[in-house]
């Protein structure tokens, strides 16, 4: 999803930004948060199993998420560390939106990183995947040895030889994410979230959106972003894009249970419902490599990708007895109401 109009390269984007510019782009972001509104995780007839048959793609072999076996990850010397240019904080607003699916905040165009083989992408948007607190599950896209994290974030970026995200996506060079994960911290509250998730208060409504001063991506990030797994797979929502370079860093970001619960339960679907579970199963690798530019410390074979498959068959269990409860629901309050209505007739 686009976000403001990007800036001047080399010029800060602080208050050149006029009122009307910000409304209009508040506006926009709220009609796109419209559109592909119509597929869902779990619900309907356009949930995440039956995603292929309006979107071919999302049932081809090179699909994300996937679940990172570490015994059978190679370590790749030659690749170096990524480079991280300008997502410090800046003196200039952000803005963020529930767009239905998860909450997105547009990032300007002076970020970028460049990757090992030296291409440079710039920053689009960035979003974030979690799971149910009520229900216990975390909700992470990608899985480490079968283990899902509490959430995670996805920092959505285009090649710069392309004019715009538009032009990038559907290239098969075009895309790729800077991933990481969400893990929870007993007590202490991670500061540099808590504006943040303040702000989802405002965008409770798909469609809304709001403003935040001063963001510091870098400090979103996990403290040390020089490892990383590395693979080629695809967006994990329709059109579920394929050839976008995935990498995925090894350490994870802190955050405490509160932030994580008001993360799981502030935002509503466009069936207004909580925003629960927005995340993909894991899908098969079909022989992709997955790649790391740091050693891992064991080779043994883990039996964690079972319970992958577990996890993934709890949620749907999970999700049917939910939405039977609600069924249930209903039918009670329509029979208190037909019997109410006859005991005014008699």
């Amino acid at each position: 999803m686009e976000g403001p109009p990007p800036p001047t390269r080399g010029f800060m984007p602080c208050s050149t930004m006029t009122p009307l510019i910000l409304v209009l782009s508040l506006f926009l972001l709220g009609v796109q948060a419209l559109h592909g509104s119509q597929w869902t995780y779990s619900e309907g007839t356009l949930d995440e199993e039956h995603w292929s048959s309006e979107y071919p793609t999302c049932g081809k072999k090179k699909q994300s998420p996937i679940n990172v076996q570490r015994s059978k990850v190679q370590y790749n010397p030659n690749l170096k560390p990524l480079i991280l240019v300008g997502y410090e904080a800046q003196n200039a607003p952000f803005t963020m939106i529930n767009n239905g699916h998860t909450v997105q905040i547009s990032l300007y165009h002076t970020m970028h990183m460049i990757v090992p083989d030296g291409t440079r992408y710039i920053a689009q948007q960035m979003h974030f995947h979690w799971g149910d607190a009520s229900s216990e599950i975390s909700g992470s896209e990608h899985t480490i040895d079968g283990t899902r994290y509490v959430a995670e974030a996805h920092l959505v970026h285009y090649n710069s030889k392309y004019h715009s995200f538009e032009e990038a996506q559907n290239a098969p060079d075009g895309l790729a994410v800077l991933a990481f994960f969400l893990k929870i911290q007993e007590y202490s509250e991670n500061l540099y979230y808590s504006s943040f998730i303040s702000h989802l208060n405002s965008i409770k409504y798909p469609g809304q959106s709001t403003v935040i001063e001063g963001l510091n991506i870098m400090d979103m990030m996990p403290h040390n972003p020089q490892h990383y797994y590395t693979y080629t797979g695809s967006l994990t929502t329709p059109p579920c894009t394929q050839d976008i370079s995935w990498f995925l860093l090894a350490d994870a970001v802190l955050i405490s249970i509160t932030q994580a619960r008001n993360l799981e339960s502030t935002l509503q679907d466009h069936s207004n419902k909580t925003l629960q579970n927005n995340y993909r199963t894991t899908q098969p690798l079909h022989n992709r490599v997955v790649e790391s530019n740091f050693k891992i410390l064991f080779n043994q074979h883990s039996e964690y990708p079972v319970l992958n498959g577990i996890y993934n068959k709890l949620k749907t269990l999970r999700k049917l007895e939910k939405q039977k409860k609600e069924k249930g629901q209903e039918k009670k309050e329509k029979s208190s109401k037909e019997r109410k209505s006859k005991v005014k007739h008699n």
